[in-house]
């Protein structure tokens, strides 16, 4: 007993020296200037991910603003929108309560701190750059390198898990306190709350003014590469899509969602889409089981076994309904798609570059000589065919109609996108009517960029099949949007279709037919914020013929003719005339052809130009 009461009495002193000895060093810290601290990979960090720079019509009738939280270290799941504001008026009662509260998606096991920032720097600089010049922000080597791997690593996670989705605050126009102005730039800026803890978002809106021509209406402006939930990283139903668009004064969409095939190797496969229609949600860690008839519920009940998919998936005549379906009055909606080639004829190997298909009616071809069509030998299988069999499958599908163009030609490293290059050129390649001079987070847009040299080669390569009617590649742009990752960045840039006649004013009674044809004539205009710059020439008789068309002239003649330029933006423009691919560069002399001032639609005359020579003109901003 006395024992037990000497070992505490010990025990006791023991623990008031410790508590001594601590008091005594907490008290030196302080005195000398160390205090404690958590870890910095400990310490919470939020960030508010969304496309810095959008631009909408002057017409649209609301903008949105798709908001991801994201976030480092410890905390609340969830942070509550303090301030929204356009131009420093207050919005936020505009927000619905149940969107005030957002969901903060941790990345500590994705992505490293320092990483992540740099990424979203780059991010932010490379949306700055989408649509305006300024070499201030431009990304060196080194960082668009960087940007390219951050690119990878993020998309990677939204794609694997499917909570990570945004917050869309929606704002009508007409609710705003302020009236939207032609060349207006608002400013816009978003605050959260976690505790006392506050992260500040600011982007911009630019307005732009897209309309046709008064002097020549047939031109209409159109996305032609977008992606909807028929593909299985899709986002978007077509009916979500199609007044996005309106919003931004597109008057047609082209969806190109892939087909069957990516990551199976066996044949024959059903002749299916990659998405069935509905993008769902499959989170098990927070609790939420995907929805029956989802791309989520495929990936989350089969997997990567993507043969069994198959039974599940969409054919080609439901995805073309629900596609037309989604047309309406401001913009008509028509189903294609986007077929990778491969490296080996009937086998799934590397990429070769990735073809858009237009106006085709099936996904398994005609047959030819005696063979049967079918996905697999003369249909659009993803990852199956050689360029040079998989454009004529594409130019074959349906007699005089489908056309086949490439995406993203050229591997310029561009951050947004994946490196998925055409690999094949020059005139030993099939026919093909189209080339994405813009796509996806493009940053540069330099006349004598990689992707502009290239188009102006295969342009003097086509030069005698051309002039043959077998078809040119004629200018084009593609957002690529609607997957994962999409809503970091805005849709982008403009290809304008000279239509046989001005387009009809309710959207949903454009036939297809006369959208397919003007494709295929390579009848094109590419736009980077939604100007129209139609170049129109007269033959012998004076007649004036618009692009896609073809005539002769004696050798030793001169042509002349006019380019009507209307822009979306105020500015003053220049002409520039490129001889060959390689040849002289320059401005047509100013005093005989000015540049294009403001906004208001304007021609200028062009003459004395040898007809013996090609030329082509690319008016851009000064």
């Amino acid at each position: 007993m006395l024992a037990g009461k000497v070992e505490r009495f010990a025990n006791m002193a023991t623990k008031r020296r410790v508590v001594v000895m601590l008091c005594c060093l907490l008290l030196m810290f302080s005195l000398t200037g160390f205090t404690f601290s958590a870890p910095a990979n400990l310490e919470p960090e939020i960030a508010i991910l969304g496309p810095n720079v959008q631009t909408y019509d002057l017409d649209a009738l609301q903008w949105e603003f798709p908001f991801t939280v994201v976030g480092f270290g410890p905390g609340t799941r969830t942070v509550r929108l303090a301030e929204f504001s356009i131009d420093g008026h207050d919005l936020l009662r505009n927000i619905p309560m149940a969107q005030r509260t957002m969901t903060v998606h941790r990345l500590d096991d994705e992505i490293g701190r320092e990483t992540f920032r740099n990424w979203n720097n780059y991010r932010q600089r490379a949306s700055v750059l989408r649509v305006r010049n300024d070499e201030r922000i431009s990304l060196s080597t080194t960082e668009a390198r960087d940007f390219r791997e951050g690119n990878a690593r993020m998309r990677g996670v939204m794609r694997r898990r499917g909570e990570i989705a945004p917050v869309v605050l929606p704002i009508n126009v007409s609710e705003l306190p302020f009236r939207v102005a032609a060349d207006g730039h608002y400013r816009v800026r978003a605050v959260v709350e976690r505790g006392g803890m506050s992260t500040t978002w600011e982007g911009e809106v630019l307005i732009v003014d897209v309309e046709p021509l008064a002097t020549n209406p047939v031109w209409t402006p159109a996305d032609l590469h977008l992606h909807s939930a028929f593909a299985l990283d899709g986002r978007f139903t077509p009916r979500e899509l199609a007044p996005m668009l309106a919003n931004r004064g597109y008057a047609i969409g082209y969806i190109t969602d892939e087909p069957a095939g990516q990551y199976i190797t066996t044949r024959p496969i059903l002749p299916r889409m990659s998405g069935m229609g509905r993008p769902g949600m499959w989170a098990p860690e927070y609790g939420i089981e995907a929805d029956p008839g989802t791309n989520a519920w495929l990936t989350s009940t089969f997997g990567n076994d993507r043969v069994r998919y198959l039974p599940y998936l969409p054919t080609w005549e439901a995805y073309s309904a629900a596609v037309i379906a989604a047309s309406t009055a401001q913009v008509a909606m028509f189903p294609g798609a986007e077929i990778a080639a491969s490296t080996t004829n009937f086998m799934h190997t590397g990429h070769n570059g990735h073809a858009l298909a237009y106006g085709i009616q099936n996904l398994i071809g005609v047959g030819v000589a005696g063979v049967e069509p079918s996905f697999d030998t003369t249909g659009l299988r993803y990852n199956w065919f050689v360029p040079s069999t998989l454009l004529p499958h594409i130019n074959n599908n349906r007699t005089g109609r489908s056309s086949a163009s490439i995406a993203h030609p050229v591997n310029l490293q561009i951050p947004f996108i994946p490196a998925y290059p055409w690999n094949v050129w020059g005139a030993a390649l099939p026919r093909y009517h189209g080339f994405e001079l813009m796509y996806a987070g493009q940053t540069n847009f330099c006349p004598d960029n990689a992707i502009a040299n290239r188009w102006r080669q295969e342009i003097v390569a086509n030069l005698t099949r051309a002039f043959a009617g077998n078809g040119f590649p004629s200018a084009r742009t593609g957002s690529d949007w609607g997957g994962a990752f999409s809503q970091l960045w805005d849709i982008s840039y403009f290809t304008f279709i000279g239509l046989p006649n001005p387009p009809p004013s309710d959207m949903r009674f454009l036939a297809q037919n006369d959208v397919d044809a003007a494709l295929r004539a390579g009848r094109t205009v590419a736009s980077r914020l939604g100007g129209i710059a139609a170049l129109r020439l007269r033959n012998t008789q004076g007649a004036l013929h618009e692009i896609g068309s073809w005539f002769t002239m004696p050798a030793g003649a001169t042509v002349s003719g006019d380019i009507v330029l209307r822009a979306a933006r105020s500015g003053s423009y220049k002409v520039r005339i490129i001889q060959n691919f390689a040849g002289h560069t320059g401005h047509i002399d100013g005093s005989a052809v000015p540049a294009f001032q403001g906004l208001n639609e304007s021609t200028r005359h062009l003459s004395g130009v040898e007809a013996t020579t090609y030329q082509y003109v690319l008016p851009f901003r000064r």
